[in-house]
Parts: structure tokens; sequence; C-alpha cells
């Protein structure tokens, strides 16, 4: 945006600064949403002013659009404010738009998830339109006038984006001296080339120097938990997370990380809670990790969780036989024994020779004291695969006196 940056650059005029901006404004109270745009009209924004009701309304718009500035409420329904902006910073075209967060609250926590989250700003109602002028300007000088070493550190991200780790070093390394001042975000950074170039006690120390450098550096945190997790160090890294937790606790996926560290350890109870208070705060979830959250809830004991997960991967890939298989493993587990059936019969609708399918039939029948329903499903899996061991041992603990498919008679 060349506009923006000369106006930044040349110090204009809130009129010359505003005008060129496209805004989103995001309220679910419609006489908020007009108070903002007629303070930004009087900032002097000619751009587009569109406004969204919520977060989910704020996201479709933004996949039909992009916006210079997004300006937004933090509590609405349906998707909040917090976890609009972690949608946004996990998509590429998203991930450096100016975003000014706007919320009754002070609490501490939500303004460390805020800041988790890469917020550019955050601004307290009841505000004058003099506090949003300055917060925007500070916004967009940050954004389109950069300090020098502010430039060279988006070029040694952006090499490491690229793969390229070993020149992002270099560049970082004119950080780390004078006259630059030591700064936690390079020295995390820096930590994060060494992984990627494959030397975890080099970035593990980084990582250390920056949390010495700034004990309440999240991102640090985040990384040596991902390095004592790789040398197979899980309570050191559910340690780390633990301790990032008790800066920001409104981050979902550190909650489902703790989570499946948990399961990891063998620690089943306290798993399920993390994981139910990451569903509490965070209930969306990217569609191609539906699958995955979904067996880690249902692992967890978390089943109706589960089973809402599984609903939603099947909206997205309706062809995926083992979706449609374990979204009964799921319903089953709660007693819900007839839609279990129904979806299990879908998969075999699908792939009628998936033996893994006609194994969980059995178990169901099973359950439900219709033995000859479930001998037969069971013979079936082990027609299909004789070496299906699951079904094997089954068959053997509950059926002792049964016949073996292909066994002599």
């Amino acid at each position: 945006m060349p506009s923006l940056a000369n106006a930044a650059a040349l110090g204009k005029t809130s009129d010359q600064l505003f005008g060129p901006l496209s805004v989103l404004v995001v309220d679910d109270m419609p006489a908020i949403r007009r108070m903002l745009r007629q303070m930004l009209q009087h900032l002097g924004v000619n751009g587009d002013i569109l406004e969204a009701g919520d977060g989910q309304e704020a996201w479709e718009i933004l996949q039909e659009r992009p916006f210079d500035l997004i300006v937004c409420d933090i509590n609405m329904p349906r998707l909040s404010g917090l976890d609009l902006l972690r949608r946004l910073r996990a998509t590429q075209q998203y991930q450096t738009t100016p975003f000014l967060m706007i919320s009754g609250e002070v609490s501490e926590d939500i303004v460390a998830a805020s800041a988790e989250s890469e917020v550019d700003g955050y601004l307290i109602k009841p505000f004058k339109i003099d506090s949003l002028e300055a917060r925007l300007r500070s916004i967009l000088l940050h954004r389109y006038q950069p300090s020098r070493g502010e430039i060279l550190f988006r070029e040694a991200n952006e090499l490491l984006v690229g793969g390229r780790p070993a020149e992002a070093l270099s560049v970082l390394d004119q950080l780390a001296h004078p006259p630059f001042r030591k700064q936690a975000k390079v020295l995390n950074l820096m930590g994060e080339c060494y992984r990627t170039l494959g030397s975890p006690d080099e970035a593990a120390a980084c990582f250390k120097q920056a949390l010495d450098l700034n004990p309440k550096y999240l991102r640090a945190y985040q990384n040596l938990a991902a390095v004592m997790e790789s040398q197979g160090d899980l309570a050191a890294a559910r340690g780390y997370l633990e301790a990032a937790r008790k800066l920001s606790p409104l981050n979902p996926e550190r909650l489902y990380k703790l989570g499946q560290l948990c399961l990891q350890q063998g620690a089943p109870e306290d798993a399920r809670h993390y994981l139910e208070e990451c569903w509490r705060i965070g209930q969306y979830v990217p569609p191609a990790r539906r699958s995955e959250m979904a067996e880690t809830f249902l692992a967890a004991g978390l089943h109706q969780v589960a089973e809402e997960l599984f609903r939603r991967a099947i909206d997205a890939a309706p062809h995926d036989v083992h979706l449609y298989n374990r979204l009964g493993v799921a319903l089953r587990r709660q007693q819900k024994h007839q839609q279990a059936l129904e979806y299990y019969q879908q998969a075999l609708n699908l792939d009628s020779n998936n033996e893994k399918v006609h194994f969980n039939m059995g178990v169901l029948f099973f359950d439900l004291g219709e033995k000859d329903k479930a001998l037969e499903a069971l013979g079936i899996a082990l027609q299909i695969n004789p070496a299906f061991t699951e079904a094997q041992d089954f068959l053997q603990r509950h059926f002792p006196a049964a016949a073996l498919p292909g066994s002599p008679s």
C-alpha cells in the first residue's frame, strides 16, 4: 500500500494519512458500528467502510476482499474478536493486516491473549475520537514507517519463512550487536532459525536467553516446549507450556497441546481438564485439523466433543469412510447406539469391504446383546482381513468357543 507508506513517512495530516484506508468495522452493537464509522469519516477516511455484526460475518467478508485496517470488538456471539484475530494471523493474506481491538474489559488475561495473537493496538471503551486517532496513527506509523531494526527483523523473518534460515541468521546477527539493543524477539527468531537448521541445543539456548531478557515472552516458552518434546522430555515440555499458560490462560491451542502431552504421559484426567478448557474458550477448529483433534478428544474420554468435531470433519469431507467410522465409535461410547449404527452403515455404503467398520459394528451389536449379529459382523471383518488382530482378540475374549473364519471346524 504505497500511498499509506508515503503518507506515514512524510508526516501527513490525518486526512492524508487516513484518507486511503479501507476499513472493516466489527461489533455486534449497531450503535457502536455507526459511531465508529462516523469517527473514521471525521478523521478523513475516504475509502470503503464496511460493517460486520460479529466475527463470523467479518470472516466471510474477508474471504471476498481485503481491507487496510480492521477495527473489532472483542466480545461478540458466534466468533469473538480474539478468535477472528487468531484466524487472520494464521492466514498468509492477513498475517500483517493492522488490527485494532476494542473492548470494555481491562482483564490482564484478555490483554495478554490479544498481544500473543499479534494485535496491533488495543482501545478501552468508552473512548474519544482523539484516542482513536492517536492509536490509529501509532499503528500505521509502526507498520509503514518502521525503524531500521524493525526493517532488518522483518527481512530475517521473511528469509526464515522462505526457507533460508542461514541467511536469516546473518541478518539477525546484525541486530544482536550495537547500535541495536538486545531484544527477546530477535533471540527467539534466532532460535527458530537454529531449530530449522537442525540444531536444537543452540535453539534452546537462544530461547532461554530470550526469556532471560523478557520472562513474559510467550513465544519462547512455546518454542522451548517444542524442543523438549522433540527430545523426548515431555515433563519439561509440559512445564514450559504451563508457565506460558499462567501468563496467558486464554490460548486454546496451548491448552490442546497440554492435553496431548498429558495423554502421552499417561495422565488422562489432566488431559481431560486441559481439553475441556480448550473447548470452552475456543471452539473454532480449522477443517484440516478436525479429524486429528477429534481423535485427541476421543482418547481423553470427551466423546461429545469428539462427536461434534467428527461431524464438522464430515461436512468438509463427506466421502471419507474413516470419519464415518470414527463418528460411529464416538456415538457408541455415548450409548447412542442407533445413531452409531446409521453412521457405520453409511461408511459401508462408501466401502463395503472395510474390515474396521465391520469390526466396530460387531462391537456395537455385542454391546446391545445381539451376539449372533456381533459374530456375523466380526466374521466378515476377519474374512476381509484374516490377520486382523483386534478382531481375533475380541472373538477370543468374548466368544472363546466360536470358530474363526478359515479355521478348521
